[in-house]
């Protein structure tokens, strides 16, 4: 996956549509739009009872940043990883609503 600055997002999804991008933070995010190279993000889906959720973390003695899934609970094999993309991800996207509206 690419790590997009907000400028740099901005700039690739002026309307703020894009499909494959997780906002990792408020400086920057995580664009899983080409299949090819990006990692299995772009696979975990939204669920308002997710089962697992991510943490941003600082690597040590640099300024990047890690984006790291824990579950929730155990997963059973096979079972699809959900997280919740929260409100501002829906927000203009659809007109019902969308799950259980939390």
């Amino acid at each position: 996956s690419q790590v997009l600055t907000q400028e740099e997002y901005l700039a690739r999804y002026p309307d703020e549509d894009a499909r494959y991008v997780l906002a990792a933070s408020a400086d920057w995010n995580i664009d899983a739009a080409e299949a090819g190279s990006s990692s299995l993000l772009r696979y975990v889906n939204h669920s308002s009872s997710p089962n697992c959720y991510y943490h941003v973390e600082r690597v040590r003695r640099s300024p990047a940043r890690r984006v790291s899934f824990y579950t929730l609970r155990p997963v059973r094999p096979g079972e699809e990883l959900l997280f919740d993309y929260g409100k501002e991800f829906w927000r203009g996207r659809c007109e019902e609503q969308v799950g259980d509206g939390t």
